[in-house]
């Protein structure tokens, strides 16, 4: 059972014995005067749970809301009808005042101030929705065995091989890193591959960047992955079996969460409930998530007169999520799709590979057999950049696969999040990067 910290303010709301000194810190949400008294909704930030204070004139007086204070004084059962206790304060110290309110409609304004947006009551449900899922994840793999591993955010190499990576560079020196460029990460997976000559398990959960001019909601230029490598593996289904075990494992215990997920309206449309419910379905089952081929899915989607040209659009990955009425893997993708470092099949036409495929985003794991065969990887991309990493193929290091999970995606599928930017405190997209 995942054990959350219990915050001041919760512990006296269920609290209904008297106590005679109580100190707590928070922010004022609401404020309303009636004669020489002032009654106080506080928050400490630590859930969206309030207490009533009753604050008099001679200890404190136009507060605000939003101000922060520190208040002391007394719980003692309450003579009114709406709660059963409530602080009398006897001491009130003003730390900082609110001078403008964050008044929003929409989740495009708040976006708009995002050194602010915390102080909206759905965003900051979604950033604790978000510190307790990555709380969940690293006790996944701790209790899997796996090593945690800090993976560099200045690199040698661009994973992927698109184009698609920044490239780092001193403002007073370009050759501080030497003559080739250096890049911040793509991914941070073929440094665990490193870790496989020493370690059977391993994973990281850092920061990956992408340049890609995009201004959609699905799109973020930085964002977390958590990424996982098992040595001693050389079939799909091994990873596949690891995948359906964590997303299952972050929906049940994710249960915690149900008194933040009704803020999280804020962020959602009329299309939520339908994907989730299909989520919340299938991880509650005993079954193994639907597994099909690429071949397979190509088929279905054929069925209901759609044309498949090198890969599936979002629309299609969604579309075969309905259709199975669930999540789904994908499995062996041709192999002209898939980057150098995937192992081929015996006839060489397909990757050993997957995707796992999610209500609501679509792609939300990518994951695949690493190519054991030093010199097959050489023709497909023989790089100098990756001489290192072509040397582990002969320094004991077992054949390995491994898997990547987009952080934030993953909020998005769980909550129904609509726009990516929602799902992170300080987004950064093309042209964006303000604060």
């Amino acid at each position: 059972m995942f054990l959350k910290y219990v915050s001041p303010i919760q512990k006296l709301l269920k609290s209904a014995n008297e106590i005679e000194s109580v100190v707590i810190n928070g922010w004022v949400k609401k404020e309303h005067k009636k004669g020489r008294w002032s009654f106080l909704h506080i928050s400490d930030g630590v859930s969206n749970d309030t207490i009533q204070v009753v604050v008099p004139k001679d200890v404190g007086h136009n507060l605000g809301i939003g101000s922060a204070i520190t208040v002391s004084g007394k719980w003692l059962k309450s003579s009114g009808r709406q709660q059963s206790m409530e602080l009398i304060a006897n001491k009130c110290r003003v730390w900082s005042k609110d001078e403008g309110n964050l008044n929003v409609s929409s989740p495009n304004q708040i976006r708009s101030q995002l050194h602010l947006r915390s102080k909206h009551p759905s965003y900051a449900a979604l950033l604790r929705i978000r510190s307790t899922l990555t709380s969940l994840a690293h006790r996944f793999f701790n209790e899997r065995g796996y090593l945690h591993v800090d993976t560099p955010l200045i690199s040698s190499n661009d994973c992927e091989g698109a184009g698609e990576a920044f490239i780092v560079k001193s403002a007073n020196d370009d050759d501080f890193f030497g003559p080739e460029n250096k890049f911040l990460p793509v991914s941070g997976q073929l440094h665990l591959e490193a870790m496989i000559s020493s370690f059977p398990k391993v994973y990281t959960f850092n920061a990956a960047f992408r340049a890609e001019k995009s201004l959609s909601r699905q799109h973020l230029a930085e964002f977390r992955m958590l990424e996982a490598e098992i040595g001693f593996v050389d079939n799909v289904d091994t990873l596949c079996n690891e995948v359906d075990d964590f997303m299952k494992y972050i929906i049940k215990e994710s249960n915690i969460l149900t008194p933040e997920k009704t803020l999280l309206n804020f962020f959602n449309d009329e299309k939520t409930s339908e994907f989730q419910n299909s989520l919340i379905d299938g991880c509650f089952s005993n079954k193994p998530f639907p597994r099909l081929t690429y071949d397979e899915a190509v088929k279905m989607l054929e069925s209901t007169g759609q044309i498949v040209t090198n890969g599936f659009n979002k629309a299609q990955e969604l579309q075969l999520v309905s259709m199975c009425n669930s999540p789904l893997f994908i499995t062996n993708f041709p192999s002209e799709q898939k980057p150098f470092y995937m192992k081929r099949s015996e006839d060489g036409k397909h990757a050993l590979c997957f995707d796992f495929l999610a209500p609501f985003v679509g792609e939300l794991v990518g994951g695949s057999v690493r190519e054991d065969d030093v010199h097959k990887m050489q023709q497909r991309m023989n790089s100098p950049a990756l001489q290192w990493y072509y040397d582990l193929r002969s320094k004991g290091t077992p054949q390995s696969g491994g898997f990547g999970i987009g952080f934030e995606r993953l909020i998005q599928t769980l909550f129904g999040v609509c726009n990516i930017k929602d799902t992170t405190p300080f987004p950064r997209w093309y042209k964006h990067c303000d604060c």
